[in-house]
């Protein structure tokens, strides 16, 4: 989904949808980074190669099954420099994102954001500034990603067109057969949000903002897995999907050699309390693909 300046968004807004429908949906709008393949930019961090781990951190396992790969390192002081990202994050340190991708298991135990017992296959995990670390290798049977350096860009995002929060604004219409008829689905609005979409690649990697789903919307997909529930019509989904951001999503990349199921992409989603206390552990996992 498009991150744009948000001058722009706001034009479009008001030149192609009726004036209530622009007021509303420019209020769902939300600062993200962008995390592009490095170029003329000062990096924010890379896909792959080896992490720093602090000295007395083992490599990151989940038990009875094995390493997770790294999948990027991250400087929060780079991403802050970078622009608002909307989310409390740690002004200083690294983030370290790992994740269990079925290399060392021939995918014999995907990490399912519906079984809790899959939990300990996705982690983050936050390296204080000043900590002592060293480059760890990676484990005989993992080998490392290949490294791409990434640089952060800021902007606006824009919801999915599930998004929680777009159904709190738009009410019952968006569930009916007349949403594919509704302003915001025609021509002249969706194609000027693909025009001012500013990717420089073909990857959706992103800090905070909304989410870039490729089945539904990952925050129903975290409610869900909270609460137990197995129907997306649940009333309560909602309400709970709308507690959760979005930390991190890592896109399918082929300069890095990464491919999350079919052309799919990971997402870590975490609630904002948590976020601002600087529990990573309960930062929450979920894997699209098509």
């Amino acid at each position: 989904m498009t991150l744009a300046p948000a001058e722009a968004l706001h034009d479009l807004a008001h030149r192609h949808l009726p004036p209530d429908d622009a007021a509303r949906w420019i209020g769902l709008l939300a600062p993200g980074l962008r995390l592009a393949h490095a170029g003329d930019g000062p990096a924010a961090g890379r896909l792959g190669g080896l992490p720093e781990l602090p000295l007395d951190l083992p490599w990151p396992t989940w038990e009875g099954h094995g390493p997770l790969s790294h999948i990027a390192s991250l400087d929060c002081a780079a991403l802050a420099a970078a622009g608002d990202c909307g989310l409390a994050l740690p002004d200083s340190g690294t983030l370290l994102f790992f994740h269990f991708d079925g290399r060392v298991d021939g995918d014999d135990s995907p990490v399912d954001a519906s079984d809790p017992a899959t939990r300990p296959g996705a982690q983050v995990l936050h390296v204080p500034a000043g900590t002592p670390t060293r480059v760890r290798p990676a484990p005989p049977e993992l080998p490392a990603y290949p490294e791409v350096p990434l640089t952060a860009q800021a902007g606006m995002t824009v919801p999915a067109y599930d998004a929680p929060g777009l159904r709190a604004a738009f009410g019952k219409v968006v569930d009916s057969a007349r949403w594919r008829h509704h302003p915001l689905n025609g021509r002249l609005f969706t194609k000027g949000l693909i025009d001012l979409d500013s990717a420089p690649d073909d990857v959706r990697h992103r800090i905070g903002g909304h989410p870039v789903p490729v089945q539904g919307a990952v925050e129903r997909e975290i409610a869900q897995a909270v609460l137990g529930r197995t129907s997306r019509n649940d009333p309560d989904l909602d309400v709970e999907a709308a507690r959760w951001v979005l930390l991190a999503q890592i896109d399918t990349d082929y300069a890095a050699d990464m491919m999350w199921g079919d052309v799919g992409t990971l997402y870590w989603l975490i609630r904002p309390a948590d976020l601002a206390a600087g529990r990573f552990d309960q930062a929450r996992f979920a894997l699209q693909c098509c």
